[in-house]
């Protein structure tokens, strides 16, 4: 009987030794150092991860009346050569990001023709933006636009959008739209009346210079706090040493690149951007490639290994394992990571 219990309390100790093991967190990967996973799951929110505490924070983000994209309602009164064509009512048109100093313009559900019935179509059109005082103002880009009327297309060349736009709330709207449909030489000329309009600026709900932060998340992109990283062409976390990264280029993060925060109106043909600085270097831990069907992309983690300089001049290794949670939900960060790098 003494033997039986010597071999069961030696099983329950090799039982709670292989336990001890199998849980340590590796991630699967063979990395016996630290990991987390960081929720970048929501559209209007950046998660915030500093290494030193392993602290996680999330800012929302808001949309303020100001900003010039957004959803706009109004009339649209044609004219050509002078001499009034004709009058539409309730047209909306929808202003969205391009960059920071452009945008793209689309008269919806237009019923405007020179001859005969005519299905309901769009114009579209680039245009640069500039802000002068508390105007927006619009510089046309021509552009050709297939318009398809039941088996007939006609190409509408030169469409260009002009004017100015009020930031504020009820403020004046004065936008112009120039067109020549098909083969005609000269152009159309429509005066576009605001109004309704629904136009935001996105922006932080809280000041993220407030908190100790390296790296935040907002789905697949990626910024530092004023820090750089570099991509090293190595799979192997432990060979990775702070010697190993000396002479390194640091890529640090560029400004005004445009991420999806507002996709509320996205049935009506807006999305509302913010503009926030990135760093590409890290926004490739996900390589997304089009499928041209659906989904209309297939994503895969970049097994890399990433080193991260933070601004106080420390740095951190980071090799990414997987882009969603235990529980299988899009989109999560989840890393081992090593800091400070030694």
């Amino acid at each position: 009987m003494k033997k039986m219990n010597q071999f069961i309390a030696w099983g329950l100790m090799l039982c709670v030794a292989c336990f001890t093991a199998c849980s340590d967190d590796d991630n699967g990967s063979g990395w016996d150092g630290e990991s987390t996973v960081v929720a970048a799951a929501d559209y209007d929110a950046w998660t915030y991860f500093d290494f030193k505490t392993g602290t996680v924070k999330t800012l929302s983000v808001k949309s303020q009346e100001g900003g010039i994209t957004g959803i706009y309602k109004g009339d649209l009164d044609i004219s050509v050569m002078g001499s009034s064509y004709g009058n539409q009512e309730g047209v909306k048109l929808i202003i969205s990001t391009i960059a920071e100093d452009s945008v793209l313009l689309s008269l919806d559900s237009l019923m405007l023709s020179m001859s005969g019935d005519v299905e309901p179509y769009s114009l579209s059109a680039k245009a640069a933006i500039a802000r002068d005082g508390e105007e927006w103002v619009l510089t046309g880009v021509p552009t050709s636009v297939d318009v398809v009327n039941g088996e007939t297309t006609t190409v509408y060349k030169e469409v260009t959008f002009s004017g100015r736009i009020g930031a504020a709330a009820g403020s004046a709207a004065s936008i112009k739209v120039t067109f020549k449909p098909g083969a005609m030489p000269m152009a159309i000329t429509g005066t576009y009346t605001v109004k309704e309009r629904d136009n935001k600026v996105y922006m932080l709900n809280g000041d993220e210079t407030s908190f100790d932060w390296d790296i935040a998340f907002h789905k697949y992109d990626v910024k530092t706090n004023g820090g750089g990283a570099v991509k090293l062409n190595t799979f192997d976390l432990d060979a990775v040493t702070l010697s190993s990264v000396t002479g390194e280029n640091f890529t640090a993060d560029t400004d005004d690149h445009q991420v999806m925060v507002d996709m509320t109106n996205m049935m009506e043909g807006f999305v509302g951007y913010q503009s926030t600085k990135l760093n590409e270097v890290l926004c490739g831990w996900v390589t997304a490639t089009p499928t041209g069907s659906m989904p209309p992309y297939t994503y895969e983690i970049n097994k890399n290994v990433f080193v991260l300089k933070t601004a106080a001049g420390e740095y951190a290794k980071i090799r990414f394992t997987d882009y969603s949670n235990d529980k299988n939900e899009k989109v999560y960060a989840a890393f081992d990571y090593e800091y400070p790098l030694k």
